[in-house]
């Protein structure tokens, strides 16, 4: 695979995970307030969130063969997308 397209692949990657995983965190504050056992919504949601970035991680450490700059833009487009999130979603004041 080429350089050019593993780069984008990972890229795309971190924005993917991004979104699963800061999404899914917004979902499950949204949902705590009216959930039976917040608890065990908070624990779930946690380890399959983790469970999924760590996974994608893995995935680019793995099969790049330049995993630091790949890992790194990946990483850089996960935290991007969280900058995003938080703009767009706009927490409350206090």
């Amino acid at each position: 695979m080429s350089n050019l397209v593993s780069f984008v692949l990972a890229l795309l990657l971190g924005i993917g995970m991004g979104l699963i995983y800061f999404g899914g965190l917004w979902l499950t504050v949204s949902k705590l307030p009216n959930t039976r056992n917040p608890v065990l919504l908070s624990i779930v949601s946690f380890f399959g969130r983790i469970g999924f970035v760590a996974l994608g991680f893995y995935l680019v450490m793995v099969k790049v063969q330049y995993a630091p700059i790949h890992l790194l833009a990946c990483l850089l487009t996960f935290f991007g997308i969280r900058n995003l999130l938080v703009q767009r979603l706009k927490p409350n004041q206090f």
